[in-house]
């Protein structure tokens, strides 16, 4: 038995998109301030460095899971693979040309 994943949704497509812009606007700022509370204390310039290596690997995550999008009416990817954020640019599904607006 093939396990198809459920139907994407434009409501599934502005969560992966507030996901994204919510770690880019917000996450540096709280990746210093982990890192100010407690990581610098503990493992000096480390701690700082790590807290940032963390939001930019979730960062990355989520402009992944954003650009695997499928689309609501071909069900294949709305978006090309490469590059990875530049192609979330992109007004138009790459298959059938379904538009975002």
């Amino acid at each position: 038995m093939i396990h198809k994943p459920p139907a994407s949704t434009w409501g599934d497509y502005r969560i992966r998109a507030r996901l994204f812009w919510l770690l880019l606007l917000v996450g540096p700022f709280v990746a210093l301030v982990t890192a100010e509370l407690w990581l610098i204390e503990h493992y000096g310039l480390h701690g700082l460095g790590w807290s940032l290596a963390a939001w930019l690997g979730a960062l990355l995550l989520a402009a992944w899971h954003w650009q695997s999008f499928r689309c609501p009416r071909c069900e294949r990817r709305f978006f090309e693979r490469r590059p990875l954020l530049l192609a979330l640019r992109a007004r138009r599904c790459i298959n059938c040309m379904l538009s975002k607006e």
